[in-house]
């Protein structure tokens, strides 16, 4: 009999070996402008949006997402469409952002997006940004929180049928739509590709630090719980298949999002946040969280989210186990994802095992595959890192769009 310790250790079988490092070329650096920290350093998310306004038509809508609750309660969705003028060859990008996260912190990779000559489609997830919270009451506005992870995949689902409706007419339904998504948004968008398989209109997909297995606890941790709670979520937890009063909404991560956000400017080095090294961008990301919503289309008044509920950690852990398991043999299209060396966030061999899921039974040279590049001193935030970090990331997942997009897969 094994001891107890180690009968909770988490393994994964056949753990393939550490990605490549990511290196961006000076030519294609050169190809693909991406902005500097200082850009937009101390700037608000609507005075960034004017700029991205100034390249692109705005569209500020909602639609309805799945019903939550035994009641079917509604659920609005809030969504903005920055749309080229004249759209090239290069098509159309849907984002879908990781926890706790809205539209509003996308602003910056819009406008680099925007000058890079792709439309963007971005929307709020349930109970985050300026959708609809699942939680009533004064104190359960900013908890981090989800009823049914698959909720955020039929949200999704809808978004992409409002995307290709609004792209139906020529020139742009020929345009190629292509998928970015960060954290939580990887597994969303992971279950997305798998489940509709060659039938997705989406022709090649990024995934930046995709949570698909969050860190629940401390990988090198002797404590006994830390690894029982380890194993619990790496096995996929168990769905909450209805709502325990009190429990499902206990928030067992984190603070209030004023906690949270005071926590953050009383660090004496803010540098060190196990998100970014860019204090710049984090500044601004942190005011931008705080922003509010005015008019119909708002499904909530404000964006601030923080600290996860017991709920969310439980539909998590069992979504990004579905997302980076065999099903994402289903998968069709190419798949590139970045991990950060320094992410304490989510499970790097997590990352691995979904792409050789993905990979599984594919030849070589097949165009569905998994790529996987690793930035040895990114964090979590690799969207919101500093330039050094960030700049070749965007590059590659530029750079990969459109050798798909030439490509005419």
């Amino acid at each position: 009999m094994c001891a107890a310790v180690l009968c909770l250790s988490v393994s994964r079988a056949g753990a393939s070996e550490p990605w490549p490092v990511l290196l961006a070329s000076p030519e294609a650096t050169a190809r693909h402008p991406v902005v500097d920290e200082t850009r937009f350093a101390g700037q608000g998310w609507e005075t960034i949006e004017q700029a991205n306004v100034a390249l692109s038509q705005l569209e500020v809508g909602h639609f309805d997402g799945a019903p939550a609750g035994w009641f079917g309660r509604p659920v609005r969705i809030h969504h903005r469409s920055y749309v080229l003028p004249a759209e090239t060859e290069k098509g159309a990008v849907v984002i879908v952002p990781g926890f706790t996260e809205g539209l509003v912190i996308y602003q910056e990779v819009i406008h680099d997006l925007l000058r890079n000559g792709w439309s963007v489609y971005v929307h709020d997830h349930r109970n985050q940004g300026f959708s609809s919270r699942l939680i009533e009451g004064e104190d359960g506005r900013d908890k981090g929180h989800v009823d049914r992870f698959d909720s955020l995949v039929t949200d999704l689902d809808r978004f992409i049928a409002h995307v290709r409706r609004s792209r139906e007419d020529p020139p742009r339904a020929e345009r190629p739509l292509v998928l970015l998504a960060h954290s939580m948004g990887g597994a969303v968008s992971a279950l997305h590709l798998a489940r509709h398989g060659a039938e997705t209109p989406f022709v090649a997909a990024a995934f930046v630090t995709p949570m698909m297995e969050p860190t629940v606890a401390p990988s090198d941790s002797t404590r006994w719980g830390d690894r029982a709670l380890r194993r619990w979520c790496h096995e996929g937890s168990m769905p909450f298949f209805f709502d325990w009063p009190g429990l499902s909404t206990t928030r067992v991560q984190g603070g209030t999002f004023e906690q949270e956000w005071r926590r953050y400017r009383e660090m004496l080095d803010r540098s060190s946040h196990p998100q970014t090294h860019s204090v710049v961008r984090h500044d601004v990301r942190w005011s931008n969280r705080a922003s509010r919503c005015e008019g119909e289309h708002c499904g909530h008044e404000d964006a601030r989210v923080a600290g996860a509920t017991l709920g969310w950690v439980n539909e998590a852990c069992s979504g990004a186990a579905q997302a980076r398991g065999p099903g994402a043999a289903r998968i069709t299209v190419p798949v590139l994802v970045l991990q950060g060396g320094q992410d304490t966030v989510v499970e790097p061999e997590a990352q691995r095992e979904f792409c050789d899921n993905v990979n599984a039974g594919k030849p070589a040279d097949a165009p569905g595959r998994c790529m996987g590049w690793r930035l040895p001193d990114a964090r979590h935030g690799l969207l919101v890192e500093v330039d050094r970090l960030r700049r070749p990331a965007l590059v590659q997942i530029l750079k990969s769009w459109e050798e798909v997009a030439s490509s005419g897969r």
